[in-house]
Parts: structure tokens; C-alpha cells; sequence
């Protein structure tokens, strides 16, 4: 990162020193509790469904925007536990290295793949996106849900992703978006919350995925499932907290609960957003 300013540095270190404490700490507890062993937003059907099949068919409509195979290598960036990973295994029987900061969710991610008997073609390893240690050319897919808010430079985020996919290879993602027209106090808020300098907007997407070497083949807007997401998740808290706050204590409960109820308003306020996006990565030469 020789290339980058004091100032981006610093903004990089933070959000990864955050995230990594973030996802290590308490919030482990409750993710566990609460989403299970995938931690995303959900894709719904019907206003009573649940959130885990609602993931579950996120994750399967950006499975089917792709065209996997056998010989496929793919790259995982902020994998949680190694859902997804173990179902690309599983379904298609490619080569997997899905990574991630957080040491607690590595370690759990490798115990239950190697109890389904995945582990050969599954591997987990802690990098860190602005900063892969990978060679150019070397994956065929790169897929993220939900971890690019928590970059301290996004730009870098894709430079090291269109680095890493061999050329033409697919850059497959779905990311919380903020509108440009956000109250400065409200985005303030936001941005607190995953202690992240910023977060883009839909446009900013679209211009940054451009001018970093991408071809855009898909864009989805998902807006509409943030709230229902975040709804049924600060139900299932209210449910369980005489077990949860025992376990991680008030303070701990009360930040989870008035994070996720901020994120739940701000979304029908219409300032937070959801999209899914593939893009290819063309030859910049």
C-alpha cells in the first residue's frame, strides 16, 4: 500500500482494527444467536417469512447469476462462518479460499467444514481485502455479501479485486448502499456504526466499479428487504434477551439493539439500500 496516503492508511488500519474487534467480540454471540451461521440480509418473498431461507435465496440468486464448474477457483471475501463456501463445495465442487479478519468466525468456518468432509476443497485463511496476498490473474470469481461497508477505502477494495481475477473473471457482490441526499446527522450515525470514513451511494457504485477496470453485467436493487431484515432481527433480540444479556451484558445487548433499529429506519426512510451487482473485469491496459 505504498501507493496510498497517511490519511487512507489510517482510515484502512481503523476499519479493519474495528471489524476484526467487532466481529471477535460480543457481536459473535448475538450473530450466532440471532442469524445463525449466516450473517447477511435476506432476499423475501412474503412479509411473514423468516430470515433464513430469505439469505438463503439471496445467496442462491447470486449462485445463479455466475456459471460455476468443477475447475472454477473462487474468492471469498468477509466469508463469516463459510456458508456459502461450503455450498459452492458442495453444489458445484469447485475450489473455495474464502477469507476473513475475524479469527473467531475462521475457526468456527473451518470446524464445520471439515465436519461435512469439505475441507480438501474448502480452505480459510485470515487477509485483508484492501491488501491481498494473493498473485494477479488467480481467481475466477471473487464474490462478497455485505463487507464492503466495512472498508476504510473501497476504491482499493476493487483495485485488489480486479487484481486478483484473472481477466474477465466476475466480480460478484451485494453491498448496504447510502443515498447522497442522507441527513448529515443520520449518515453520521451510520457511519459510527461500522466505523467506516464513508459509505457509498447506488451512483458512486456505478462510477467507482467503472473507473476500477469493471464491465457491469447485472445490478439488482434489493432496497425494499433492509427494513424487513432488520425488522425481523430486532424481534428475535427483543425474544431472547432475558438469555442474550446474561450472556453479553445490557450495554453490549443495547448497542446491537439501537444499531439494527437505526439501520431499520433508515431504510424506510429510503436512505439506506441493497444491491446486487456482477460485474466482469475487463482488461484496463
Amino acid at each position: 500500500m505504498n501507493n496510498l496516503s497517511l490519511a487512507t492508511s489510517h482510515h484502512i488500519q481503523q476499519a479493519v482494527e474495528y471489524a476484526q474487534n467487532y466481529y471477535d467480540g460480543t457481536a459473535d454471540d448475538i450473530y450466532r444467536d440471532i442469524w445463525g451461521n449466516s450473517i447477511h440480509l435476506g432476499l423475501f418473498e412474503r412479509e411473514d417469512e423468516a430470515l433464513p431461507s430469505a439469505m438463503q435465496r439471496a445467496k442462491d440468486t447470486m449462485i445463479d447469476g455466475i456459471a460455476l464448474h468443477e475447475n472454477s477457483k473462487v474468492l471469498e471475501v468477509g466469508c463469516g462462518y463459510g456458508t456459502l463456501a461450503r455450498q459452492l463445495s458442495r453444489n458445484f465442487h469447485c475450489s473455495v479460499l474464502a477469507t476473513n479478519i475475524s479469527q473467531k468466525q475462521l475457526g468456527r468456518a473451518a470446524e464445520l467444514t471439515e465436519a461435512e468432509g469439505l475441507s480438501d476443497k474448502v480452505k480459510f485463511e485470515k487477509a485483508d481485502f484492501h491488501n491481498l496476498p494473493y498473485n494477479d490473474d488467480s481467481f475466477e470469481v471473487y464474490w462478497s455479501q455485505e463487507s464492503f461497508l466495512h472498508a476504510g477505502d473501497r476504491v482499493q477494495v476493487l483495485n485488489e479485486a480486479h487484481r486478483v481475477l484473472e481477466p474477465f473473471g466476475l466480480l460478484a457482490f451485494s453491498e448496504v448502499t447510502l443515498r447522497r441526499s442522507t441527513p448529515p446527522s443520520l449518515r453520521e450515525q451510520v457511519l459510527k456504526r461500522v466505523k467506516s470514513p464513508s459509505m457509498w451511494s447506488k451512483h458512486e457504485y456505478e462510477i467507482h466499479l467503472k473507473d476500477c477496470g469493471f464491465q457491469v453485467e447485472k445490478w439488482d436493487d434489493w432496497s425494499e428487504n433492509v427494513a424487513r431484515t432488520y425488522g425481523w432481527t430486532l424481534k428475535q433480540l427483543e425474544r431472547r434477551q432475558d438469555d442474550i444479556i446474561p450472556r453479553i451484558g445490557q450495554d453490549a445487548y443495547d448497542h446491537a439493539y439501537d444499531g439494527m433499529k437505526l439501520w431499520k429506519l433508515a431504510a424506510e426512510d429510503g436512505y439506506l439500500g441493497w444491491i446486487h451487482v456482477i460485474a466482469a473485469a475487463i482488461t484496463t491496459d
